[in-house]
């Protein structure tokens, strides 16, 4: 494997995000790429990848760039097996995959379903929950931290849709299946023997429905979403399932590594940790820095070019792939001063840990509540943990995914 460090040329430089040494600090190849390469051509990808800070939050704010991977000039039909055919009207009726005439007004009702203040009126319920899952965790004297993360946010979503007890433990299995589904890296049988119980999985979410529809509440999102209008426009029921399906997708894999990476962030700058526990109204901007400073994604969630043009000095051709890395920007002096070090006090306006504009992510504020609830309480119950060896990772093409990593708590 090539060293992708500092003293390469770009001749000698190959981009590993594979490797061992990126999983564990990858900051050195993205310092180089931003110095020496900010607009890399991925030969092996057949993409540009883009490291500053001005340029991706430029591709983030463009709307010529696709979050579409249909649009993808190397894309090929998709053909599931006909058992899988509710698994595959979830993806079509993705809100990346709407045409432009639904995709603007299902995006204003979810993003008015999920405001921050809809979210801090959950704060309470949130809380129970870290505290149940963390109990449940615990084993002696060490605590499974991936255990406990990779599993509040499914709990969280079956609150906030107000699922029945009866059908929670079900659907709490179909949201760990939807995030490990968004790993493409999983062999074709894996990923099949995951998602096979989909249509039971929908059955039953149908059900829910159509009984929210007959019996709507105040106070659930579903509800909210069921009820909502934009512009004389609302919901299909196929986009209804496909956003929950979201809602789990994208709350799973990202609210895990946010938990465990800001752990392991925390315990490797003690002062910072003892000052948050002095002061815990630091707790909010403790939990947006090792956001920043740590952030999870590898490459980020590629864009497709909708048109041929010309952006940061480079030809892009429609349908050709980007990558802009949000993890690269975020280290990025021009935006960041001082950026390799740690700041809970930091000012962090700037942030694009969960996109920017258009693509900004819709449950940034349900992340956020989850990531601040659970790192204030891990630290408040077990103030002198201790890491109890490095994180195990997991095969993923987009995120620095922790398999396993355990603390001591005392």
């Amino acid at each position: 494997m090539t060293d992708t460090r500092e003293g390469k040329t770009l001749d000698d430089f190959v981009l590993d995000m594979d490797g061992p040494s990126f999983l564990v600090d990858p900051h050195p190849t993205y310092r180089w790429l931003r110095e020496n390469a900010p607009t890399y051509q991925w030969q092996a990808r057949h993409t540009v990848v883009f490291s500053r800070y001005r340029d991706v939050k430029a591709i983030l704010n463009d709307r010529r760039f696709s979050n579409n991977y249909r649009a993808w000039e190397f894309a090929q039909p998709e053909q599931w097996p006909p058992e899988l055919i509710d698994f595959q009207k979830l993806l079509d009726n993705g809100l990346s995959l709407l045409p432009d005439h639904r995709h603007g007004p299902v995006r204003r009702l979810v993003s008015s379903s999920l405001t921050v203040r809809s979210v801090e009126r959950m704060q309470t319920r949130i809380q129970q929950v870290v505290d149940e899952l963390i109990d449940t965790a615990v084993e002696g004297d060490r605590l499974n931290l991936t255990k406990f993360a990779e599993t509040l946010p499914t709990r969280v979503i079956c609150d906030l849709l107000a699922i029945p007890a009866e059908m929670r433990e079900d659907l709490c299995a179909f949201g760990l299946a939807a995030a490990r589904s968004a790993n493409i890296a999983l062999p074709p049988d894996e990923l099949i023997a995951s998602i096979s119980p989909t249509p039971r999985w929908v059955a039953m979410l149908r059900r829910v429905i159509a009984d929210r529809r007959e019996n709507p509440r105040e106070d659930d999102l579903l509800s909210t979403l069921i009820m909502a209008r934009d512009e004389g426009a609302k919901l299909t029921e196929e986009e209804l399932l496909s956003l929950v399906f979201t809602f789990f997708v994208a709350g799973g894999d990202s609210t895990k590594n946010a938990i465990t990476w800001g752990v392991r962030t925390l315990l490797r700058h003690p002062a910072d940790l003892a000052e948050v526990q002095r002061d815990p109204s630091l707790w909010r901007n403790a939990a947006e820095e090792t956001l920043r400073f740590e952030m999870f994604a590898k490459s980020g969630f590629p864009k497709y070019c909708t048109e041929a043009m010309e952006f940061a000095g480079v030809s892009l051709r429609k349908g050709q792939m980007v990558l802009p890395l949000i993890a690269a920007a975020l280290r990025d002096g021009e935006a960041f001063p001082d950026p390799d070090r740690f700041d809970i006090r930091r000012d962090l306006r700037q942030t694009i840990s969960f996109g920017s504009g258009q693509q900004t992510c819709l449950g940034a504020a349900l992340a956020r509540m989850q990531l601040v609830t659970a790192l204030g309480t891990l630290f408040r119950r077990f103030p002198d943990m201790k890491p109890l060896g490095e994180p195990e990772f997991e095969p993923h093409p987009l995120i620095r995914s922790m398999k396993k990593f355990e603390v001591a708590l005392h």
